[in-house]
């Protein structure tokens, strides 16, 4: 399990920013509706497990040294997945799915250096006709795809700095969000118009035209770590961008440092992913990082969840590699530490804090060693796809479904 264990901690610096580990045992966790005070973090329900459903080995590709880290769904006969090399620099693999087998797919013209795992390509799709890829390397680029070929469209300036991170989202062909740093970027089908956001980001998502969210930090990302940061959650009403409290851990440090004194430091907190389903149900995921004195930092993956008045924290887990929509009003955690194989670690969290196991895969494949990177729900189905890479004897790019 020791391969399993890197994957892990690699899926979760893309999830988290930086790999983090668990905050203190006991540690009292930030209230929902009042920035610097502190409440205990609620205990998550007993999870049930959910029936006549479960996952499947949809497709291991032949490519061994490749993962794949994104996907986007418009729909069941349009499904996009994008991957790239797993160690070293080479050309991203794109694979799209038509409701019958998934193709390859050229990939726009670029390299992709496997040390930037944590800021790969955005990737968000509208319909067989509009497909969208974001890339923010040592400068930022969109790739669109207009049902027969992919091209580059100018962005404007968004004051880029390396280290930031891209986040997307599209309700429509001239509804496009992209987000990066302080900034975000609207596409009417013509042109971009750019704003300044209150905060930094590093996702987006939108439940209408004017619903959309964005989470990130308060301090700049910055190119080696992070900096001192809490969360930060904003929102665009269709007029302009507004900072919204989150809850804030301001609780010094206990642990002892290297001068034998309890450090004193507070956690960092930065939120790395949103899914807004609609006006009063809105869920955030993201890393709490707190001093280690042997490793430097531990840290656990927080999700928060808005019910249209405030947010509250309703899970705590220290290895959730990746995370997504379940298609309905909850998302779905990848946690490796209750998964033994064939995706048997999946849980859906509802808005009531209940969490569902999910039936893993079945037959040959029920301790199928697999290593999740991302997931993406098919609108208006209860279908949800998991990319990422399969291991054994026939390894490989991996595509799961739920359904």
């Amino acid at each position: 399990m020791r391969v399993k264990r890197l994957a892990a901690l690699c899926a979760a610096a893309v999830l988290g920013a930086g790999c983090a580990a668990t905050p203190p045992r006991g540690a009292p966790a930030p209230t929902a509706t009042s920035p610097g005070v502190t409440a205990a973090i609620p205990e998550p329900s007993p999870a049930r497990t959910a029936r006549s459903r479960g996952w499947q080995l949809e497709h291991v590709g032949d490519q061994r040294g490749t993962r794949l880290r994104a996907v986007a769904a418009s729909g069941p006969r349009d499904v996009w997945a994008l991957g790239s090399p797993n160690e070293g620099a080479g050309r991203l693999l794109l694979l799209h799915f038509d409701g019958r087998r998934w193709h390859e797919r050229p990939a726009p013209e670029m390299t992709w250096d496997s040390k930037d795992y944590g800021r790969f390509p955005a990737l968000v799709a509208t319909g067989p006709r509009d497909a969208w890829i974001f890339a923010a390397t040592t400068a930022l680029a969109a790739h669109h795809w207009d049902g027969e070929r992919w091209s580059r469209i100018p962005l404007p300036d968004m004051d880029y700095n390396p280290g930031e991170r891209a986040g997307a989202t599209a309700l429509a062909p001239d509804d496009v969000w992209l987000v990066v740093g302080d900034h975000a970027a609207h596409w009417d089908g013509r042109a971009w118009t750019v704003m300044r956001l209150p905060a930094w980001a590093a996702s987006v998502s939108a439940a209408a035209p004017d619903q959309v969210w964005a989470v990130g930090g308060t301090g700049r990302p910055l190119a080696q770590g992070s900096s001192s940061s809490q969360a930060a959650t904003m929102r665009w009403d269709g007029r302009s961008w507004q900072l919204v409290p989150a809850p804030e851990d301001r609780t010094p440090s206990q642990e002892i440092n290297s001068q034998g004194r309890p450090d004193g430091s507070i956690p960092k907190i930065r939120l790395t992913q949103v899914v807004a389903h609609a006006p009063g149900n809105v869920w955030a995921i993201g890393t709490r990082e707190v001093f280690d004195y042997e490793d430097g930092s531990r840290g656990t993956t927080i999700t928060m969840h808005w019910n249209g008045t405030a947010w509250s924290q309703v899970s705590d887990s220290a290895d959730v590699s990746a995370s997504g929509s379940d298609g309905a009003d909850g998302i779905i955690l990848v946690d490796w530490d209750a998964d033994e194989g064939g995706l048997s670690g999946t849980f859906r969290v509802a808005p009531d804090s209940s969490q569902t196991k999910l039936p893993p895969m079945a037959g040959a494949n029920r301790r199928r060693e697999v290593d999740v990177s991302a997931m993406s729900a098919v609108p208006g189905t209860g279908t949800v796809y998991a990319v990422g890479f399969a291991y054994g004897k026939n390894s490989g790019p991996m595509i799961a479904r739920y359904r």
